[in-house]
């Protein structure tokens, strides 16, 4: 079954190639006739079978975070699933298939300390041992040993506070508190998503584009910042500044070429965001996507929603991203069905501003 698979494959997206073949093929023949009175030794068969030179032989793309592309992002919910579930799954020189794992999520919180707002970053009780009590040891570190970067997304909780009405001083303090969250649990950087803030006051202009520049500032070179393309990401938030100091920005669900954020180029874009609790049977449409993109420079592709393998199996969704995308054809797994084998932390817990100084 996996051959016939190869050669649909190649088939259903190489009519480019083809053409370019059989170009190549009648220049060929032209060339060889008019040459055939100098060289009556060329045989009929090397006339008819042109070899490729080395600048005509397709580009193998390669396999390492710094100069792969598209790089691919898999968000785990981690109330229900292990991440480490996440770096199961292996190509054919045994890296990982992810690049990036992000914890999906923590929760942007606040207190009020004598009459002020304060944000604060809360972990709930799933979160907390995955990061605290020295579960960064098994789970971020377990992740990295694969390659695999490790980012923290930071989402809503419906306490009418949120990335898009801090003011100056609040900005400042909820980078810090993210900068501390890095260093502290050894993380490759944070992403947000605007969801779920549940927005109590007005508005602030510029105000998610600020804790991003800011957190760019405190964080040491090469960490990431992430954005999903929801709630207020507009110019009115995010300006080309700001949006240059992200990383990867993702399209919401489907397949969407819009990039909303100023400053976000298609080389730092992802138009493929995929439920992976939800995939179907076809999944050559999603790998005929990935080699669309691949070809048209853009720099991501996401995943979101990942259960175990006996709930809902990726591996050949997986698989024709690959092939669509870098033309890798295996792509196995070793486990993919890992428990949540941590202790949970009824009352979760709380990063503020008093930790941090």
């Amino acid at each position: 079954m996996f051959f016939p698979f190869i050669l649909s494959r190649l088939f259903n997206r190489s009519k480019q190639t083809i053409k370019i073949y059989i170009k190549m093929k009648q220049n060929f023949k032209l060339f060889a006739t008019l040459a055939a009175s100098a060289a009556m030794m060329i045989s009929c068969q090397q006339a008819e079978e042109p070899t490729m030179d080395k600048a005509q032989e397709p580009v193998v793309k390669t396999r390492a975070y710094g100069d792969k592309t598209p790089k691919v992002t898999i968000y785990v919910e981690t109330n229900d699933v292990n991440p480490l579930n996440a770096g199961d799954y292996l190509l054919s020189d045994g890296s990982a298939y992810a690049d990036i794992v992000e914890f999906f999520a923590a929760n942007l919180n606040k207190e009020t300390v004598n009459g002020v707002v304060r944000p604060t970053l809360y972990l709930n009780d799933k979160m907390t041992n995955l990061l605290e009590n020295g579960g960064a040891a098994t789970y971020v570190q377990g992740l990295q040993a694969k390659g695999i970067k490790v980012v923290l997304t930071v989402l809503g909780d419906w306490q009418g506070i949120g990335v898009a009405n801090m003011n100056a001083t609040q900005t400042t303090q909820f980078a810090k508190i993210l900068a501390h969250a890095v260093e502290k649990y050894g993380l490759d950087g944070i992403g947000f998503d605007d969801e779920y803030s549940n927005y109590s006051s007005s508005l602030i202009n510029g105000s998610f584009g600020s804790i991003i520049t800011k957190l760019r500032n405190l964080m040491p070179a090469g960490k990431l910042i992430t954005v999903f393309q929801w709630g207020n990401y507009g110019s009115s938030q995010i300006n080309a500044a700001a949006g240059a100091q992200i990383n990867h920005a993702y399209a919401n669900f489907g397949y969407n070429t819009y990039i909303g954020i100023s400053g976000v180029t298609k080389d730092r874009f992802a138009p493929l965001s995929i439920n992976l609790g939800s995939i179907g049977s076809d999944v050559s449409y999603y790998g005929d996507k990935a080699y669309e993109l691949a070809e048209a420079g853009y720099g991501s592709i996401m995943h979101f929603n990942l259960r175990t393998r006996s709930q809902a199996d990726p591996l050949p969704l997986f698989k024709a991203i690959a092939d669509g995308a870098w033309g890798e054809t295996n792509v196995t797994c070793d486990n993919g069905n890992r428990p949540q084998d941590w202790t949970f932390v009824p009352s979760g817990y709380e990063i503020t501003m008093d930790e941090v100084e």
